[in-house]
């Protein structure tokens, strides 16, 4: 049957549609099935991606096509994403999106807003190869199925993007001004990951307003229940700006090498948290070591010493060996797996990933960039109440 409103046949529940999105995360086709259709409404069935379910955010732009034809049936906006026993995404038309926004209920409380795992890739001094690590550590884990942000939060450098060969338009700055999402500002990178630029501004949390914050919680938040992990790549060193960051995320990775100087500036690093006395959980990695023996023995005294005198249990993540691949890659900027996978390092590199993978953390509250968030934000206003 036509609809002489706009001109193309109804189609009856159950039908199979393609669905072509404007997502940057989501990007291509995905069979669906409509459940209702009326003049400017349609629900369908949420699609699947590799097994998994693509959820698609809210204001997302659409276009349902016949997998036969190849016709264009619908074109509109999601206007909601409904979870338990009504999935299934709401279509609108972009004349009706507005106003029917306006009228669309709250979530549901009991639905999780925040469900990524945030995990930062910090050292106790430059030239350890933290953001290569960080890098390389999220294709290894994307190459596992896992949906990976990296967070260049390496305050005012941009070496995720140096590194990558990325030219972002868009940074953390457009999310708190309300002028964009998180989707919207980030970028692709390397093995299916995505970069999220320029996030200085989380050391600047204090600074803002109540309405600022509810921005930048509103921006990211799709964010965190797309992803299953978020690796922030901090800024090196004992700086008040990395350790608030630090204190603040319920785990991190802790690069260092075998050099002298920087196993003693990661030390100080632990000191430095251990005093402020926060909880986070510090996965040891040994970069650019000869052999997984030198490894080993650095990380046991490291972690006698972290028993001994800050009553901390320092757990071992793996190391990394010194590879002539590791520069090559980082000269032609490309990571590790893709340019070099079969090299020595890659696959130290997948080895740590899987351990992360498998490994439980306790993050005591929200998780995710929100999560983040919110504990940076109460923590700086609370001590610049105090001061």
């Amino acid at each position: 049957m036509e609809d002489a409103g706009i001109g193309r046949r109804r189609l009856a529940p159950g039908s199979v549609v393609i669905l072509e999105t404007d997502s940057p995360l989501y990007r291509g086709t995905y069979k669906c099935q409509v459940l209702e259709e009326s003049y400017k409404m349609m629900r369908v069935s949420v699609p699947e991606e590799g097994g998994r379910l693509a959820l698609i955010a809210s204001g997302t732009g659409v276009r349902v096509r016949s997998p036969e034809s190849d016709d264009l049936l619908f074109q509109g906006v999601v206007l909601a994403r409904k979870s338990g026993a009504e999935r299934c995404l709401v279509l609108v038309t972009p004349d009706l999106y507005p106003a029917a926004l306006e009228q669309l209920p709250p979530a549901p409380e009991e639905e999780p807003k925040t469900l990524s795992r945030l995990v930062a890739v910090t050292s106790g001094k430059g030239g350890v190869g933290k953001t290569v690590l960080a890098v390389n550590l999220a294709v290894a884990l994307a190459e596992l199925g896992k949906k990976v942000c990296i967070v260049d939060g390496d305050l005012g450098t941009a070496n995720v993007d140096v590194l990558l060969n990325l030219m972002p338009k868009h940074n953390l700055a457009h999310i708190v001004d309300g002028t964009m999402g998180a989707l919207e500002v980030l970028v692709d990178g390397p093995g299916g990951t995505k970069v999220l630029p320029g996030a200085s501004g989380l050391a600047e949390l204090a600074a803002l307003g109540g309405h600022q914050i509810q921005q930048l919680l509103e921006g990211l938040s799709p964010l965190d229940a797309i992803m299953d992990f978020i690796l922030l790549d901090t800024g090196a060193g004992l700086g008040r700006r990395v350790t608030d960051l630090l204190g603040a995320v319920p785990q991190a990775i802790l690069v260092t090498t075998p050099e002298p100087h920087a196993i003693t500036d990661a030390y100080a690093l632990m000191k430095v948290l251990r005093n402020l006395g926060g909880k986070t959980e510090l996965l040891l990695v040994i970069n650019m070591a000869e052999n997984r023996r030198e490894a080993e023995l650095i990380a046991d005294k490291m972690r006698f010493a972290a028993k001994e005198f800050l009553d901390y249990e320092l757990q071992y993540l793996g190391f990394v060996p010194t590879d002539p691949a590791v520069p090559r890659a980082v000269r032609r900027q490309v990571d590790v797996l893709t340019g070099y996978g079969r090299s020595r390092a890659a696959g130290e590199i997948r080895r740590l990933a899987g351990r992360l993978a498998h490994m439980q953390v306790d993050s005591g509250g929200e998780t995710g960039l929100v999560g983040l968030i919110r504990r940076i934000h109460g923590r700086l206003t609370n001590s610049t109440r105090d001061s």
